[in-house]
């Protein structure tokens, strides 16, 4: 632990980690939607395609949630990032009390926007605290939120084998986001920064991101990179499934194993940024993404593959740590706003995985993974021919 005291060194511990566990609580709690999905449906008599938009309406409430971003250069950052977990909590309780459809697409939509402003709110916060060593203050965020990814599952896992409703399971989340806006309503946050007089409205701060190109190439990077996600996985398993004849378990090995490298990568990303330097960061990282994926559509063996697995998920980690730290550290006391455009730009990998299924259908599983093996290529080509050398000293 003895990285957090160089941080501890300018904030109190209790806000420290109050904003350091912002992105666990949200992983953990965002997959009972998506994990629950088969009870709650019984429960209440919901249709597949109805079951769908439930889970499409949180991250569709995303979109909404991006305003919150923007606000996070010009309110309180506590008061957004409790509003956020209120709302969190309020959503969560819907869930458990829900007895129609209705109910639950709002408050699923309205779970999606929350969760930008807690996000938004403590990660805005952390950039103005800790803005020389972004890389890896938000690496260990990140990581916590890996972790946050595997307690989701074995909770509600352990509830069902336990006996305990899903309705349960969710008051427990809303109780527990609950207490968490109380722990972020006694803590003292840093203010907004002044605004520069040209810029002083959250418009024209859009308009000024928005004419920067910097964040137009890191924006549409990031974008493709996030294809490289719980679809991919989804696909990568089908594959192994219905092409290669493994088991669910077998197929699913070199999934754990992603999650496994991404808790090594983001613990390993501090040594990587005082060893390289940005441009060179994002570069390696990008080349080493696209052998582990390439590794993982074409290697034929289930052991190389949980390597290449593991390999995707630590570089990928790195990547993706050091992209948020760039695009994040581009404009200073602007921060929300970047991310807000960044993540708005970036929608458009949304479309990537109908994208896939189609070449699939016609093609076969291995032709629709080959379209995921050139996104990384095409990562490194934007990031080649886009981000400036560094000067020699």
């Amino acid at each position: 632990m003895k990285w957090l005291i160089p941080l501890a060194a300018r904030a109190p511990y209790s806000l420290l980690a109050a904003l350091m566990l912002v992105r666990f609580a949200d992983e953990w709690v965002t997959f009972f939607p998506a994990g629950s999905i088969a009870p709650i449906r019984a429960d209440l008599h919901l249709t597949y395609v109805q079951a769908g938009v439930v889970l499409t309406a949180l991250p569709a409430g995303g979109i909404l949630g991006h305003g919150f971003g923007v606000a996070a250069d010009f309110v309180s950052r506590r008061a957004l990032a409790v509003f956020g977990a209120a709302m969190y909590a309020v959503c969560m309780a819907a869930f458990a009390l829900a007895d129609s459809f209705v109910v639950l697409v709002v408050a699923s939509f309205v779970w999606g926007a929350a969760s930008d402003a807690f996000v938004h709110g403590c990660e805005v916060a952390l950039v103005d605290l800790y803005r020389d060593q972004l890389a890896p203050t938000l690496a260990r965020v990140n990581a916590f939120g890996a972790v946050g990814d595997l307690l989701g599952p074995l909770m509600l896992a352990g509830a069902a084998a336990a006996g305990v409703s899903w309705r349960w399971v969710f008051a427990f989340g809303a109780a527990t986001m609950a207490l968490y806006a109380l722990w972020l309503l006694a803590q003292r946050f840093p203010p907004p920064a002044p605004p520069e007089a040209e810029e002083s409205t959250p418009w024209y701060t859009v308009l000024a991101v928005l004419r920067d190109r910097r964040v137009i190439l890191l924006a549409v990077v990031g974008g493709l990179f996030s294809v490289l996600d719980e679809p991919f996985w989804g696909f990568v398993i089908a594959y192994l499934e219905d092409v290669r004849h493994l088991s669910g378990g077998l197929a699913t090995l070199a999934a754990a194993v992603g999650v496994t490298g991404g808790l090594a990568g983001y613990l390993s990303v501090g040594a990587a940024t005082r060893r390289w330097s940005e441009r060179t960061a994002l570069l390696g990282a990008t080349v080493a993404v696209s052998l582990a994926v390439a590794g993982l559509v074409y290697l034929p063996l289930l052991p190389a593959r949980a390597a290449a697995g593991f390999a995707f998920g630590y570089t990928g980690a790195v990547f993706y740590s050091v992209l948020q730290a760039a695009l994040l550290g581009l404009r200073p006391g602007q921060a929300g706003t970047t991310g807000a455009v960044a993540s708005t730009i970036g929608l458009f990998g949304i479309a990537f995985p109908p994208l896939v299924g189609a070449v699939a259908d016609r093609a076969g599983l291995g032709a629709g993974l080959s379209v995921y093996a050139a996104v990384p290529a095409v990562m490194l080509v934007l990031l080649a021919a886009g981000l400036p050398r560094p000067r020699p000293t």
